[in-house]
This record gives structure tokens, sequence and C-alpha cells, in this order.
């Protein structure tokens, strides 16, 4: 079964954590998507030192992972005063991004420019922040689906139920209950249909308190490689507020990021 992305976009960035990035954007892709590796040449006098020979070893290096793996992928050098300028207007021609990241702290990460940091708040399709999985089971094995439990939370349930589907994952979904009357029969309906593209019960858990909080040591907990969670696209500033990045900053795992409806 293919995986809900059928055409991925991977930043290159010459470092250990795009080539964490690589590793797992080529294993979506063996579920039958098309693959575009993008490297980005900063030539400013300030900016990283990201020589175009370290780039160009980068996407040789992602393009053997992606021959060994049987996965066809293209591949380009670009050049541009930061990498997001050229990887957020390209993202809009695929279904999802992906990004390394060398886990630096969120905020710092915002305001000094990090890749990582910059497409979670900036990005409008699905974006995959990688790391490496925290435990012995392969990306994307055990899945962690955070749910709000509101009519604007299917997005990232059926991007979560479509990846499970596709390589036999585990899903747990988490849910950090706010008093809303409706998310019950919500998200019962949510836990079906993982239930039914998996073919097994995914299990739940009801956490108390801060929601980001509950949502990465639940992933810690359990094991899990990868947590999926809606983003409602708050930009700017006002991005420090949003649950989906503060778990993009807290996380050990690989984080999912799916858009959502604002007024769900």
């Amino acid at each position: 079964m293919a995986t809900p992305f059928t055409s991925i976009l991977c930043g290159v960035e010459g470092n250990p954590a795009s080539t964490e990035a690589a590793r797992q954007a080529i294993t979506l892709a063996r579920a039958g998507s098309d693959l575009q590796f993008t490297a980005v040449y900063t030539s400013f006098e300030l900016g990283p030192d990201y020589h175009k020979d370290t780039l160009q070893a980068s996407l040789e290096e992602a393009a053997k992972l992606a021959g060994d793996a049987g996965v066809s992928a293209s591949y380009e050098m670009r050049e541009a005063r930061y990498a997001i300028d050229v990887l957020l207007p390209e993202s809009k021609d695929h279904d999802l991004l992906v990004i390394g990241t060398h886990g630096n702290k969120r905020a710092s990460g915002i305001l000094f420019g990090s890749t990582a940091s910059e497409a979670a708040h900036g990005v409008e399709r699905p974006l995959l922040i990688a790391r490496h999985p925290p435990s012995a089971e392969p990306f994307p094995k055990d899945i962690l689906l955070a749910s709000d439990g509101s009519p604007g939370s299917w997005e990232p349930v059926r991007a979560a139920a479509g990846l499970a589907a596709a390589f036999d994952s585990n899903v747990e979904l988490v849910h950090v209950a706010d008093g809303k009357d409706s998310e019950a029969s919500v998200l019962d309906a949510q836990l079906a249909e993982v239930a039914d593209a998996t073919g097994r019960e995914p299990a739940l858990t009801r956490a108390e308190g801060h929601a980001t909080k509950a949502i990465v040591e639940t992933a810690k907990n359990k094991g899990a490689s990868l947590i999926v969670a809606g983003r409602r696209g708050l930009r700017g500033i006002k991005a420090l507020g949003s649950v989906s990045e503060r778990v993009v900053g807290g996380a050990e795992c690989s984080v999912l990021l799916i858009p959502v409806s604002k007024t769900g």
C-alpha cells in the first residue's frame, strides 16, 4: 500500500542530520513516492560553512543510499542566501518536505534561522523533521498519533493511518483532554479509522496537563520512532505558543506535522 505522500522533497545539508533525513525520505519513497533531493549552496560571507564540495558529496551519498534501496530519485544543487529560501517554495510542488535537525533549542532556532525551525513555522505542506530512531525499532515502526479530538484533527489521523498501513506500523493515539463535549465521539471515530486501515485496534492514552509535555513524554516512554501531529499554521513569534512546534523542539524522535483546518 502506498504512503499518503506521492511526491517527497528532502533537503540535503552535508551533515549527519541530513543523512538521516535522506534515509527516512528513502524509506517513505520505497512505498511508491517520487523523491527529490535538493542541496542549497549559501555563499554569503557570514552564512553557514556549506561548501559546494561538501554538499555535492552529500548529494552523492543520498544518491547511493537511494540506489541501494532500489529507489529512483532526482538531485539538484541550488544557490541562495538561506536554504529555506529554496526549500519552502519548492515544497509547494510536493506532498512532503523532509529535513534533518541538529537538535537545537526551538526558540533560538527560530530566531537565528535554523532550517528545520524555519520550516516548522513556515511550510504549507506536510513536514517531516527527521531524527535517528531512539530505539532499535526502525522508522516508522512505532507511531504516536496526537489528536485533540476536534473536527479539524482528521488530517494527521489519516496520514498516520496511511503510513501505518503501508509499513505495518503500530499506532498509539494520545489525547490531552480539554473538556470539549465533541471530543469523545470524534476520538472513537478516529480510532476506528486507524483500525480499518491497519487491521488492528490502536492503543489510546488519555493524558492530563500540558499537551506538549504529554505528547513528548508518551512518545519517549513508548519508544516511538515517529510522532504525527497537526499544525495550524501559526507564524512568526506567535509560533512560540504552538503545541506542534514545541513538540518538534522537545521530541527525541522524528515528528511529522500535518496542516489541519484552522476552523476545526
